[in-house]
């Protein structure tokens, strides 16, 4: 029997004026989950098939019912982006609105981030009923600045829906707010229901199971799980194409494409609405500005907006309404700030820019057309060097003429092409940044505690589970001779004077890096700002200049640059891009190992029977690359040597070693924390070493097979001292942490390291590499 009679008159008057023939059936499975069950409910399904009114529908029914009976109820909706609360915040209006022919519907609909008015604030404050629509950072806010009224705002609170749950999942956001929630709960102990129902709605996640923990963490409910089981997808159009660029080895910028690159990308988007993602802000910037001239010098119209981060909201929004309301053709230059948010119209095309980081992003994007006709569209448009056949002399350059960029789009696909394959979120063991914004949140807001009390209170939270009792000792001590806490005359935790100065400010509210200013200083002198840590000795442009990053005060918030004559291409600063998975590098490998027996299997071997969407010029470059992988045996080997010259009266030779371990991004992080190591380097007796992303180029004084037994040595120790509670592991010799998140500046030495080694480290990466050497 359809639920549909079960549905507010309202509502069912909403799908009569729609002309909606019948209901999706995910709308009809979540909503007998809502009403019948009392579990949490993870709504999955693919991007237009009716998410949202699949928790809305029957969620407003029961509200209206509780508004009827003269009783009021809350509905608390979390939304990553501000512009998507805006957006739904529309979307229920209008269908509230279905119920308001000559007066006003019951239940009220408030949206609260930094664009709303504080008089809209105070009225739900006042009235705090109907459905609130919020971001984690705005919810931060709410619970600080009301602090007293948390249990009397909360206290009719019925379900909280998470949107977008897959953005939440694995991130330092989406632990702020499951420990945003669990502090909710415990501040209101006389909510009108004894548990507050959860409700995720996702249409990019891999692991449901994974969803299903996530949703559920912090209470005894079970989370059931609605899939569109019957949605059979969209109809896929996918083209890969290959461009060479004019740069030997390095970053690729601007100068370096081809101007057939952009005059063959122009024409992909020329007349089309289409979105063109980036890696970067700055290829954003470098493609908007060279297609808005090639443009105009074919007398066209510009029609090449910019998004990303650092573009103001209002041009961001304005990008947006054009792209989605705009007359004629629309085309949008976009990091990953367009992965989410409103629904941006029917787009003819997406165009991607290099590979995607993760193939959840690939679907995210892929995801952003086909919204109207179920056919969606993406071009990938690869940039690399000329591929040519290899000597069989194994120079130590040879790799570089491997195009990487093209084998790793290709694994992306396939993977989810083959697999539907998407990265599962893991959750950080150790987080300790957030552990520190959590502790100055809840005293704060809580006011002075016992150290025992408070200890006892955050270490409740989900996320902080496996973080041990004396750690956090040991952060409180650190933080209170630091000013960060403060203590009273009955030794009682409070927030002291540089506490409440970080917590004072708004870019207290968010957890993810971006929002601190940072004072680029030389020779003593400020020369300029920016919003992000940068690696060390990497290179930043300030000022229209470029300088190396020598140190970074995390406490002072500075980072001390030098001059350099050097265009420094390859260390410029881009951000640090995504994670990349164990399993898209392995797809790699396969992909090259594969094409490379089909070569030789078949003489004249097309890969378009294989992979149908590569170009011709993509299908010559993973013919030639994978003959240079063959060549080199790097697909059968970890490691390839080749004997050179050095210049040296004592050291008359070396062993240069190409060093394939095959991980992603984790793994290459712990072999770069074992070289890192001083001792090790001396172990081995590393001369030079170069870290090319998917591999090392190391020069040696050893013979190949001394410095193949003192690695396997080597790593067998660093496997040893890979453990959280080794407070002295010798894993991390080097005195240069780098800041992963926002507060690790706030961290004792001991707890960064080792808050390092076990949310950025992966021991079975390094236990996989041993097992093959």
């Amino acid at each position: 029997m359809s639920v549909y009679p079960r549905f507010a008159p309202f509502i069912r008057e909403y799908i009569y004026r729609e002309r909606w023939n019948t209901l999706h059936p995910i709308q009809e499975r979540a909503a007998t989950e809502i009403f019948d069950s009392g579990d949490h409910v993870l709504i999955a399904a693919g991007t237009a098939s009716g998410k949202t009114e699949a928790a809305f529908f029957p969620v407003l029914s029961i509200l209206d019912a509780v508004f009827n009976n003269g009783m009021k109820t809350l509905v608390v909706y979390i939304s990553p982006l501000k512009a998507l609360i805006n957006d739904q915040a529309k979307r229920l209006e209008h269908l509230l609105a279905s119920g308001r022919d000559s007066h006003e519907g019951l239940i009220p609909v408030w949206r609260w981030h930094g664009d709303v008015d504080s008089g809209s604030k105070n009225r739900f404050t006042d009235d705090p009923s109907g459905i609130l629509l919020i971001t984690p950072e705005s919810l931060e806010a709410l619970l600080l600045r009301k602090n007293r009224e948390v249990a009397r705002i909360f206290s009719a609170l019925l379900y909280v829906v998470i949107d977008e749950v897959h953005v939440f999942m694995g991130s330092d956001r989406g632990s702020q707010l499951i420990c945003q929630l669990k502090r909710i709960e415990r501040a209101n102990t006389d909510c009108v229901v004894q548990h507050v129902r959860r409700i995720g709605l996702s249409a990019t996640l891999g692991n449901y199971e994974g969803g299903r923990n996530w949703l559920s963490q912090g209470t005894s409910i079970n989370t059931s799980l609605v899939e569109d089981d019957n949605n059979t997808g969209k109809e896929l159009s996918l083209a890969l194409d290959y461009h060479v660029h004019n740069l030997s080895g390095g970053m690729v910028t601007q100068r370096h494409k081809s101007t057939s690159f952009y005059h063959a990308l122009y024409n992909q988007c020329r007349n089309k609405r289409a979105i063109i993602f980036t890696n970067s802000r700055l290829e954003a910037e470098e493609c908007a500005a060279s297609l808005g001239t090639l443009a105009k010098t074919q007398g066209e119209p510009d029609i090449f907006q910019i998004h990303h981060g650092s573009v103001s909201a209002m041009f961001r929004d304005e990008a947006e309404e054009q792209l989605k309301f705009g007359e004629g053709p629309q085309v949008i230059c976009a990091t990953a700030t367009l992965e989410l948010g409103i629904d941006i119209g029917d787009l003819d095309r997406i165009i991607q820019l290099g590979p995607p980081w993760s193939v959840s992003a690939f679907v995210q994007r892929l995801g952003r057309s086909g919204r109207r006709n179920g056919r969606a569209e993406m071009y990938f448009s690869i940039t690399g060097a000329a591929v040519n056949a290899g000597s069989g002399k194994y120079p130590v350059n040879e790799p570089e003429s491997i195009p990487w960029e093209l084998i790793r789009a290709m694994a992306v696909i396939q993977l989810y092409l083959e697999e539907k394959w998407i990265e599962p979120p893991e959750e950080k063991k150790l987080p300790y940044s957030l552990l520190v914004h959590q502790t100055l949140a809840i005293l704060a807001s809580l006011g002075e505690h016992r150290a025992e009390t408070l200890t006892g209170l955050i270490l409740s939270f989900p996320p902080f589970r496996e973080i041990p009792v004396k750690d956090f000792r040991t952060l409180i001590a650190w933080l209170t001779d630091s000013n960060i806490i403060g203590t009273t005359e009955e030794g009682t935790l409070i927030l002291g004077i540089e506490g409440e100065r970080i917590v004072n400010r708004y870019s207290f509210y968010p957890v993810f890096p971006g929002e601190e200013t940072f004072r680029v200083v030389l020779e003593g002198r400020e020369i300029g700002t920016v919003n992000f840590v940068p690696d060390p000795m990497s290179v930043l442009v300030v000022g229209g200049q470029r300088w190396i990053v020598k140190t970074i005060d995390g406490q002072k918030r500075e980072i001390w640059v030098t001059e350099t004559k050097d265009e420094g291409n390859e260390r410029l600063w881009r951000g640090r891009g995504g994670k990349t998975h164990n399993r898209i590098v392995e797809k790699m490998k396969q992909i090259l190992k594969e094409s490379n027996e089909l070569n030789n299997k078949y003489h004249f071997w097309n890969p378009r029977e294989k992979y149908p969407y590569l170009s011709t010029a993509a299908c010559e470059a993973l013919k030639r690359g994978s003959g240079i992988a063959q060549i080199l045996g790097i697909t059968d080997y970890p490691l390839v040597y080749c004997e050179n010259e050095l210049n040296s009266d004592k050291e008359k030779t070396a062993t240069s070693v190409l060093f394939f371990p095959w991980s992603g991004s984790a793994g290459m992080r712990t072999i770069t924390a074992i070289f890192g190591n001083n001792a090790n380097r001396k172990i081995l007796r590393i001369v030079s070493m170069e870290d090319n992303e998917l591999y090392f180029n190391i020069t040696t004084k050893l013979t190949q097979d001394e410095f193949r037994s003192l690695l396997i040595e080597i790593l067998r120790k660093a496997i040893n001292s890979f453990d959280n509670n080794t407070e002295n592991s010798e894993l991390l010799g080097h005195k240069e942490i780098p800041y992963t998140d926002k507060y690790d500046y706030l961290l004792p030495p001991e707890l960064l390291k080792k808050q390092y080694v076990a949310n950025m480290l992966d021991k079975k990466a390094a236990e996989k590499l041993l097992g093959e050497l």
